[in-house]
């Protein structure tokens, strides 16, 4: 039978219980808010990661394409100089802008204003910090589209600067804070984990403690009232609804965890096969994991797990023994590497990859498996071979310009040094092409070269080298002729002689204009200076210079000449 004295015990047990409970709910309140801040943190770290990875890669994209831009300024004509400027200046500020926003943060390039130690080491610190290469390649940039035209040449200091730097140490150092920003997202994040895990395992102790400190005290109240049991059941029923709710919330609420984690793993996996990058994870015998950009760029079947052998299949015939080095080599040495080859699109097409290999490793340094990432490279090789192009080929003829021909002077100097064989030189002057520019307009004077850069590469042999030197000269150069001094004069100027005949032949030029089609006839002849060298002393523009005379020894002879430096032998 309840009296006032027992029920003021109820009372206060129960009081006591509540207030145990509602700690208890508070501190799985606070707890849970705490876990939703940190899972908002990995989030906002993977963001911030990828906008600063995609900044910085975007940074060593507009190194490669100023310098294309750089190029393409110099060697174009003057008439479309201003549109490439415009574009080289739109790539440099961008650049520009990109460069503070890594340094200073961005809020809409999403980038944060802070650096850790490393990375502030890497822009500010050492004897070439990568804060001072950008600036200093932006200002070269810059100082290249403030240039007046007549001083836009291939000898231009900022454009050789550009065009060894683009493609050398700042790549190379951008590629170095691109893998250091990888690094710094994957650790913060794992940070953000090991937290989460343990605000987890601090809510289990919570629940475990509420259960002995809650639950078990009000058991034994229950056995202590067994005899009021009759009386006291509406409340047991009341109780037993309460808990019913408090079950209920509790089930909500790991299930609202559960849909949490499963929603973190989901952005996870979309970021993974979003990315342009091919990206893998080999243990030493199989990929335990592939991207779906793997998939997609195979066409092989997503379902079967990626082997050796569908690896091996795709790869150019010509680079499988650099793409087997992964599994060869690499996982041997368990260091990084990097990569290129060829890989088979699913349309049959191959395409240059750049392959970055990185061991990962456990708290002892052993060895878990190998990281790879493949990154398609092809427009930036199309785009590295068209500054090749521009550098060193004549853009009209196609021939190699002044500066080629300088390297091949060079080596042929250093080859008849070893082979004590003769060469020649010849240097060749149109004498009468100013007319038909006058006359007919520049595009007739131009089919005209390519009519005479053809006419000369058919007199001479393959090895033989044939360059546009400028405006209308020209230079041929004849190596590895004979030991004797007389024969090889003589073949010199048999070869000068047939050049000089076949440049003589009338000139038969047509050209579309105004949608008419024009022809006209042209006479041209050259005058002809020839220097035969062997084992000579002198540097490439001595030898140029004799030519040059002697070309012009011809000139004063009447032109249509050819004139031999024999003094220079």
């Amino acid at each position: 039978m309840f009296t006032k004295l027992h029920i003021k015990d109820d009372l206060g047990i129960a009081q006591a219980l509540t207030w145990r409970y509602v700690l208890a709910l508070s501190l799985v309140a606070t707890l849970s808010t705490a876990a939703w801040f940190s899972l908002k943190l990995v989030i906002s770290e993977q963001n911030g990661t990828a906008a600063v990875v995609n900044v910085s890669g975007r940074q060593r994209m507009l190194s490669q394409r100023t310098a294309l831009f750089a190029n393409l300024l110099v060697t174009a004509p003057k008439n479309e100089r201003a549109a490439i400027r415009l574009k080289l200046k739109e790539s440099v500020e961008l650049m520009a802008a990109s460069h503070h926003g890594l340094l200073h943060g961005n809020p809409d390039m999403g980038l944060p204003s802070t650096m850790s130690p490393a990375i502030k080491a890497m822009y500010y610190d050492g004897e070439q910090p990568l804060n001072q290469q950008v600036r200093t390649y932006i200002n070269t940039v810059r100082a290249l589209i403030a240039a007046d035209n007549e001083k836009l040449s291939i000898d231009n200091p900022a454009l050789r600067y550009i065009t060894l730097t683009a493609p050398g140490t700042l790549v190379s150092s951008l590629d170095k804070a691109v893998h250091q920003y990888q690094l710094e997202g994957e650790a913060a994040i794992k940070r953000l984990e090991k937290a989460e895990t343990a605000l987890w395992m601090f809510t289990l102790l919570l629940l475990t403690l509420e259960a002995m400190l809650i639950f078990n005290p009000f058991i034994k109240h229950i056995k202590v009232v067994l005899d009021k049991l009759k009386r006291a059941t509406d409340e047991i029923l009341l109780n037993q609804e309460t808990l019913e709710e408090r079950i209920k919330q509790r089930t909500s609420e790991l299930a609202n965890r559960s849909k949490a984690l499963a929603d973190s793993e989901q952005k996870l996996s979309v970021l993974l096969n979003n990315t342009n990058i091919h990206m893998w994870a080999f243990d030493g015998k199989v990929f335990t994991y592939t991207n779906r950009q793997w998939f997609d760029f195979t066409g092989q079947n997503p379902e079967n797990s990626l082997t050796i052998e569908n690896w091996v299949s795709v790869v150019h015939p010509e680079d499988l023994a650099e793409a087997q080095k992964i599994w060869q080599v690499d996982f041997e040495k368990k260091s990084s590497h990097d990569h290129y080859f060829r890989l088979k699109r699913h349309d049959g097409v191959y395409r240059d990859f750049y392959c970055r290999v990185t061991p990962i490793k456990d708290e002892t340094g052993t060895l878990l498996y190998l990281q790879g990432h493949n990154l398609d490279i092809t427009e930036r090789k199309q785009l590295e071979d068209e500054v090749r192009q521009l550098a060193f080929y004549d853009a009209l003829t196609t021939l190699p310009n002044r500066r080629l021909l300088k390297d091949r002077l060079s080596q042929t100097i250093a080859s008849s040094k070893r082979n004590s064989r003769y060469c020649a030189l010849m240097f060749l002057d149109l004498d009468n092409f100013k007319p038909i520019n006058d006359t007919y307009g520049h595009a007739f004077g131009d089919a005209l070269l390519l009519e005479v850069a053809e006419r000369i590469k058919s007199c001479v042999r393959q090895s033989d080298t044939v360059a546009r030197f400028g405006g209308d000269e020209f230079i041929v150069l004849l190596n590895t002729l004979t030991t004797d001094k007389e024969k090889s004069v003589q073949q010199a100027n048999r070869i000068a002689e047939k050049i000089r005949k076949a440049l003589l032949a009338p000139y038969l030029l047509s050209l579309n204009t105004n949608d008419n089609k024009t022809k006209i006839e042209h006479l041209c002849s050259a005058s002809i200076g020839v220097v035969v060298f062997i084992n000579h002393e002198s540097d490439e523009d001595e030898i140029l210079k004799r030519a040059d005379d002697a070309m012009y020894a011809a000139k004063a002879a009447g032109r249509n000449q050819i004139r031999l430096d024999s003094d220079f032998i």
